[in-house]
């Protein structure tokens, strides 16, 4: 028995040191110590009744609040962020929230009876009241990627007060449609190649929506099958070709215990599988076509996660005090890690100059 309890306890106590020790790196000064005025935190907030997790980074306090909501659903986007977007930290400070039920805050995925895109987006607004007294600003600016587009659009047309403006990075507008577009592109596209078994799999599992117990399994047949087929080719930066592996970040990121890695795991499946059938009815070309704050919608050219016919469309019929539409030329759906130096001048000198006031 002490042999068998004595490796048992030794991994417990291993897992149970990554936790207490997880943090977030002090952003230094080229004295080596941390900047005077900078924030490094990695913190719990309530929000709607359940802790959930913040990074919060920034080289000085005083600067405008971004907060960023990770695509998903059931996902974290920290790594990326981190890895990628460090720049936005010296003009930001940069909050990346770990949403309920993903990553460090997957705990919160009980009771799953609040997995819902109302809770979620109800999330956002008291989470962004909150920086805002924080930091002692009137507003802060709100962007999202992906699934995040779909809960921060929502939160922006509620509250428009919050927000100096709302940045949507691989703008979501018709979950169900766009879906259905991708299906008949690989289908087409594995007909013509010959692929007869991929053909096969797609005609027995037929066209989205998919439900029941386990959802994300013929959502990530088909979604991984137009990564690997339309994104992966266009590709162009090397470093996020090398570096960009969203799972590969997270079992790096000093952020993350190693119960914090199982937590992200079970979130892209687990709270996946609640949230995304939900979001088969939603068409923001009928339901989201005013916002009473600037827009800035921000797409890649070579994105087949979510092609740019729907996200367009929806651009046109857009009503707002200012908007704007920008292509990333170079490439797809993770634009913001792949061209990182046209989102960060995008943000810094066009985003905060034309709304901080």
């Amino acid at each position: 028995m002490f042999f068998l309890l004595t490796p048992l306890l030794l991994l417990a106590a291993l897992v149970l040191y990554s936790q207490w020790t997880a943090h977030t790196p002090a952003i230094l000064g080229q004295d080596g110590k941390p900047l005077p005025a900078s924030i490094a935190s990695l913190e719990t907030v309530k929000l709607g009744g359940v802790d959930q997790w913040l990074i919060i980074r920034g080289h000085n306090v005083n600067n405008p609040v971004l907060l960023f909501l990770s695509g998903g659903p059931g996902a974290s986007e920290a790594g990326r962020v981190l890895r990628f977007n460090p720049e936005l930290e010296k003009y930001f400070v940069v909050v990346i929230w770990e949403q309920r039920g993903c990553g460090k805050s997957y705990p919160s995925i009980n009771p799953k009876s609040d997995l819902t895109i109302n809770q979620y987006v109800s999330d956002v607004i008291e989470l962004s009241d909150m920086l805002r007294a924080r930091f002692d600003e009137q507003k802060i600016y709100l962007v999202g990627h992906s699934w995040g587009t779909i809960i921060g659009l929502l939160a922006a047309q509620q509250r428009p007060d919050l927000y100096y403006a709302y940045v949507g990075t691989a703008q979501m507008v018709d979950v169900l449609e766009t879906d259905q577009i991708i299906y008949d592109l690989v289908l087409e596209h594995s007909r013509k190649t010959g692929d007869a078994d991929f053909v096969k799999t797609l005609e027995t599992q037929g066209a989205p929506p998919y439900f029941g117990k386990n959802p994300i399994q013929p959502y990530a047949t088909l979604f991984g099958r137009e990564y690997q087929l339309f994104e992966v080719p266009n590709i162009r930066d090397e470093t996020y070709r090398r570096e960009g592996d969203a799972i590969m970040l997270m079992l790096k990121q000093p952020e993350y215990g190693w119960l914090d890695r199982v937590y992200y795991l079970l979130g892209l499946m687990n709270t996946f599988n609640v949230v995304y059938p939900q979001l088969q009815e939603m068409d923001f070309r009928v339901d989201a076509a005013h916002l009473d704050l600037p827009v800035y919608i921000l797409l890649g050219r070579h994105d087949m996660n979510n092609p740019s016919r729907i996200p367009e469309e929806y651009f046109n019929l857009l009503e707002a005090p200012k908007k704007e539409l920008i292509f990333f030329e170079d490439s797809g759906h993770g634009m913001i890690w792949q061209e990182t130096d046209k989102f960060h001048r995008l943000m810094v000198e066009t985003v905060l100059p034309e709304t901080y006031r």
